[in-house]
């Protein structure tokens, strides 16, 4: 029989981590003779009774527990043998048969009822299972310095808030808290390339492993590889992870010469490490030299950075000022009647509006005149604009262009485009892996497609549920190879978030006309979300702060493990000082400095939020000035498009909670995305 995937539990890679370094060797042995032959043998691994398929194997003192198929094998986890139990499993002695009670799961893997979760006012603490002792800390090997620190703590509480490295008190709660048999299946399987991987991991060379694809999932990474092809999911449906195993059947497809190479681009720079190392684990050492991995920003600075010294780039508050300052001096073109009538019609047009037309129908689409702009058509648009209004809209555009002294990635991406299509000297990529899609802009689709060396090599991965800035337009429209009719398929189940959270992220859209809205299904039960009404100002660190903890006790996570999501800057860093001064290690993270492996419970922006994912999320902020209202636009059209935006934005964010999500309303809170919420999908919490 041909050698079996090798799949793992994440608790079992933490339970490998604390595993004695002196005997690793032997682990490693004993797993790769488990791979080539699981069947039990009556000693040194055997099936438990009362199991659902799961197995055993003696490595000295240890056990190994595993599931098996004809062509998979599952690492459960790696239980150490105490004086009468394994945590929590019954003796076995080496030498000798175990007593017949080894086989029941009861006492194998805690069969306790799951625990429930209710936000509740004040939470008493809860006695540790059993004390932290030396000789516990020395069995798990957790450092010296963090011993002190955790042979102090004797509750849940006191323990989940130990400062300690996260990886450590990770190590202690699998310890004293051993999943269930019904926690391990609600854990994904992440496949293991070869257990020399394994030994990277636990070296700390290699930050984790693909999750192991589903059917579905596993045809489209060989599906219609002659291009160009779309797959469309929803959040949490697994999109990237297909694109990244798309990387290795287009390098191994048939009539490859081995010379073929592949740009994949990811939404954030935060992900590049992780996609990289991922790919490490896909592919052999000279596929991966034939791979780049970077953001469209990316690739855009270095196609224009071949033609010109590049300047300093100006950030989006930087423009947004300018175009104010701008806007107060700008004199409208025309006789002194028409430029009357231009200033009026711009008057009635907001600064973010503005600059969202400059950069996704002016410079987004790559409109090269005046003529151009007053005929291109405008889906998406909440606001018609007629031929007065767009004359002074271009007019403003062209004075806005000119007296910046800085590079704007909309205006670099639109010359990237123009260098490319004139010729020039920049290496094509044979493929084109594009993840996030539906966020980008016309020109930037369009670049992609042109770096492309044929439209064979296109892959795309999007959402339109998750699209906060595309404007309805066409794939095919923004560039001629982009004809996805025929070559798109659809994932519908979500392996990221609860059931729960999933239901009610959805209930919160409206469908576009003409757009198409699938729905998504997860495996996964837990808690309704909470959303709680009518805070008072200054309140929502303390709802935050009890919230966070609760959850966090709940998940037997740390408090780290959190995110919290707010409208803008200005309010996270305020919102972070808040919960700093209530005892909640917390910090804001603008989107370019983002660390996701700090000790703090994050607080980022929505924007920012968008292509991450967090065990449990927050969202706050959404006080007055930080949300649309109707009374605060003169055209009803501007209204309707913003409240598109935000209704979309608080969808993203919504979908990056796995486990635990609360969203607080402020008292008096109009949010047009709050204003019809389904009640029936949510926990509802009174600050009154």
């Amino acid at each position: 029989m041909s050698r079996r995937q090798l799949t793992i539990k994440p608790s079992c890679m933490r339970e490998i981590a604390a595993f004695p370094n002196d005997r690793a060797a032997l682990l490693w042995e004993k797993i790769n003779q488990l791979v080539s032959d699981p069947l039990p043998n009556g000693k040194v691994k055997k099936k438990l009774k009362g199991a659902d398929g799961v197995y055993r194997m003696r490595v000295a003192e240890h056990r190994v527990f595993y599931r098996f198929g004809e062509e998979w094998i599952s690492l459960l986890g790696l239980k150490r043998r105490r004086e009468d139990t394994y945590d929590g499993l019954p003796a076995d002695s080496p030498d000798a048969l175990p007593p017949e009670d080894d086989d029941d799961l009861d006492a194998l893997l805690t069969r306790s009822e799951p625990r429930k979760f209710s936000l509740a006012p004040v939470v008493q603490e809860r006695p540790l299972p059993e004390p932290i002792t030396p000789e516990l800390l020395r069995a798990l090997g957790v450092p010296v310095a963090t011993v002190p620190v955790l042979l102090r703590c004797a509750t849940e509480e006191a323990l989940l808030q130990a400062a300690v490295p996260a990886e450590v008190l990770t190590r202690v709660v699998d310890r004293l808290f051993p999943p269930s048999i019904e926690r391990l299946d609600l854990q994904p399987d992440l496949v293991v390339p070869s257990t020399a991987d394994l030994v990277r991991y636990k070296e700390g060379d290699l930050l984790g492993f693909l999750l192991r694809l589903d059917e579905d999932q596993l045809k489209l990474t060989r599906w219609a590889l002659q291009g160009p092809t779309m797959v469309r999911g929803g959040a949490g449906t697994g999109k990237s992870t297909v694109a990244l195993y798309r990387v290795k059947a287009l390098l191994e497809r048939p009539g490859a010469t081995g010379r073929e190479r592949v740009l994949f681009t990811t939404y954030t720079r935060a992900l590049l490490t992780v996609t990289r190392q991922l790919l490490e684990q896909l592919l052999t050492p000279d596929q991966l030299r034939r791979v780049e991995v970077a953001t469209c920003d990316q690739i855009a600075w270095r196609v224009v950075s071949r033609a010109r010294a590049l300047r300093a780039f100006e950030a989006d508050g930087a423009s947004l000022r300018r175009l104010a300052d701008l806007r107060a001096r700008h004199q409208p073109g025309g006789s002194a009647f028409e430029s009357r009538l231009r200033a009026r019609a711009l008057d009635r047009l907001t600064d973010g509006w503005l600059l969202e037309e400059f950069d996704w129908i002016l410079d987004g689409r790559g409109l090269s005149g005046l003529d151009e702009y007053l005929t291109a058509p405008r889906p998406g648009r909440g606001l018609p604009l007629n031929e007065r209004a767009r004359t002074a809209v271009w007019e403003l555009h062209q004075a806005f262009l000119a007296e910046c002294k800085h590079e704007r990635y909309p205006a670099l991406r639109r010359e990237a485009l123009g260098l490319l299509r004139e010729g020039g000297a920049v290496e094509r990529f044979d493929y084109v892996i594009v993840d996030e899609a539906q966020d980008l802009s016309p020109v930037f689709l369009a670049l992609m497609a042109e770096i492309c060396s044929s439209a064979e090599g296109l892959f795309f991965a999007a959402d339109n549920k998750q699209s906060l800035y595309s404007r309805n337009y066409s794939w095919s429209s923004a560039h001629p190879r982009l004809q996805f009719r025929g070559r798109t398929a659809l994932l519908r189940r979500n392996y990221r978030s609860t059931r729960e959270i999933d239901r009610a992220a959805f209930g919160l859209l409206h469908a576009d006309e003409g757009e198409d809205l699938a729905g998504s299904d997860s495996p996964y039960d837990g808690p309704l979300p909470v959303l709680v009404k009518g805070l008072a100002a200054g309140t929502q660190a303390t709802w935050i702060v009890r919230f966070v903890r609760q959850m966090a006790r709940h998940l037997h996570l740390k408090t780290s493990a959190a995110a919290v999501l707010v409208p803008g800057a200005a309010i996270g860093e305020a919102l972070a000082r808040e919960l700093v001064a209530q005892g909640l290690e917390a910090r804001f993270f603008p989107g370019r400095d983002l660390d996701l492996k700090q000790d703090v419970v994050r607080l980022l922006t929505l924007h920012t939020a968008k292509g991450l994912e967090f065990p449990i999320v927050v969202i706050a902020g959404l006080e007055t000035g930080a949300w649309p209202v109707p009374e605060d636009f003169d055209e009803p059209g501007l209204f309707d498009e913003r409240a598109r935006h935000e209704r979309r934005l608080l969808y993203v964010g919504m979908t990056r909670a796995m486990r635990g999500l609360m969203l607080l309303a402020p008292e008096g809170c109009r949010h047009p995305a709050l204003q019809d919420l389904d009640l029936t999908h949510w926990h509802v919490e009174s600050a009154q």
